[in-house]
């Protein structure tokens, strides 16, 4: 049997990472059996068709010791392992010899939850994601959870190399520190918006066609949950389908003014007193954000890529100890090159970093062979290079 990838950040679309597994633990004190605990109330389980307990604890175990996360529970037929937003975990099914279960504090992430585990399942075993029902949740067919309808407001620059977009909602307070990342769901030009749906197995529907709408990932870099407003920044690139939509906002277009947001999902803030960060372009509102939220006597190094450096002129600030170092691509320096250099540096650092997938994976195999915990690491890949350049 193929092994299941359950929290591998090199092999999977990064937001399904970040959306259960990739940022700050919470406590679960007095955690009960089957998964149910004071801080996490709402319980799903799953059937898996023909799929033997053994095999499924085995994979769950060998990923949950390398990515140090906590085994919660692991006895006949019952295994229990904690992640960011939840716990994830086996049980005896009701027709099946295993099922999936897992449990989390509300709703919204007990759905992100089950659309991680389907979307998991389905790199190994697709037509046992696809028979999966889940004991509760969302009718089929209806709006996720976690989604929900915003206006654009504004769009302003930011430098030369960004757009700053501020977002319009009814309830923005779920958009916190613990999670720092959400789904920008763009109606497509030209073409009325099919916006996406709970499907029978509990996980997102993604419409096709000529209504699909673009799901990029972007990072809140601002809430104000009393004016209903969410800020995120847009990296500007020639052809890029999020640079067109708000660059048609500021040229007075109001076409797409509605759009949806999926979240909040992805890692949190930072609790460090060492960092080593590295980031592109793509990663800029991450760091930002978090550099913003680290403890003042946090000490470290920060690598920013950008095709001129500095002049870029993104606005970052950091605790007095942490070193900003701005890279420029066009004077032949490299984020990848300067982040391995420095890791020696860094034996008892966080390492952070965002930017190609090629890059990324370099960045976490040495990481690694340096002797890195998996739970200090938190690297990953926005973007690929495209082959031959």
């Amino acid at each position: 049997m193929a092994q299941l990838h359950w929290f591998d950040a090199s092999s999977l679309d990064p937001f399904i990472v970040f959306a259960s597994f990739d940022c700050q633990r919470p406590s679960l004190k007095n955690a009960g059996r089957f998964m149910t605990s004071p801080e996490l109330p709402f319980v799903a389980k799953a059937d898996l068709p023909g799929v033997a307990f053994s095999a499924m604890r085995q994979m769950l175990l060998s990923q949950a010791k390398a990515a140090d996360l906590q085994v919660i529970e692991d006895a006949h037929r019952t295994l229990r392992v904690q992640t960011a937003h939840g716990i994830i975990g086996l049980r005896p099914g009701n027709t099946t010899e295993v099922a999936g279960m897992v449990a989390a504090a509300d709703e919204r992430w007990l759905f992100v939850m089950k659309t991680a585990v389907v979307d998991q399942m389905r790199h190994v075993m697709p037509n046992v994601a696809e028979q999966m029902r889940w004991s509760n949740g969302p009718a089929e067919g209806s709006l996720p959870p976690n989604f929900m309808f915003m206006q654009v407001r504004d769009v302003v620059a930011l430098g030369p190399d960004f757009l700053r977009v501020t977002l319009q909602g009814e309830d923005v307070s779920r958009h916190g520190d613990a999670a720092i990342h959400f789904r920008l769901v763009q109606p497509p030009e030209g073409a009325d918006a099919i916006w996406p749906s709970v499907a029978a197995n509990g996980s997102i529907s993604w419409p096709e066609g000529p209504g699909a709408p673009h799901r990029p990932v972007y990072t809140t870099r601002y809430v104000d949950p009393s004016a209903g407003t969410l800020v995120t920044d847009v990296y500007v690139h020639e052809g890029g389908r999020t640079t067109t939509w708000a660059q048609q906002f500021m040229a007075g277009d109001r076409a797409r003014r509605v759009i949806g947001v999926i979240g909040p999902s992805g890692g949190g803030l930072m609790e460090a007193d060492q960092v080593l960060m590295a980031a592109d372009e793509t990663g800029f509102p991450a760091a930002a954000r978090i550099l913003e939220g680290l403890p003042t006597h946090t000490k470290g190094e920060v690598f920013l890529e950008a095709a001129n450096g500095a002049a870029c002129a993104y606005p970052v600030s950091a605790p007095k100890g942490v070193i900003l170092k701005w890279l420029a691509r066009s004077g032949g320096d490299c984020l990848a090159g300067a982040a391995l250099a420095a890791l020696p540096r860094h034996g008892g650092s966080k390492i952070w970093f965002a930017g190609e997938r090629g890059q990324a994976t370099k960045l976490r195999e040495a990481a690694k062979v340096g002797g890195h915990a998996p739970g200090d690491l938190r690297i990953s890949g926005f973007w690929t290079q495209p082959d031959g350049r």
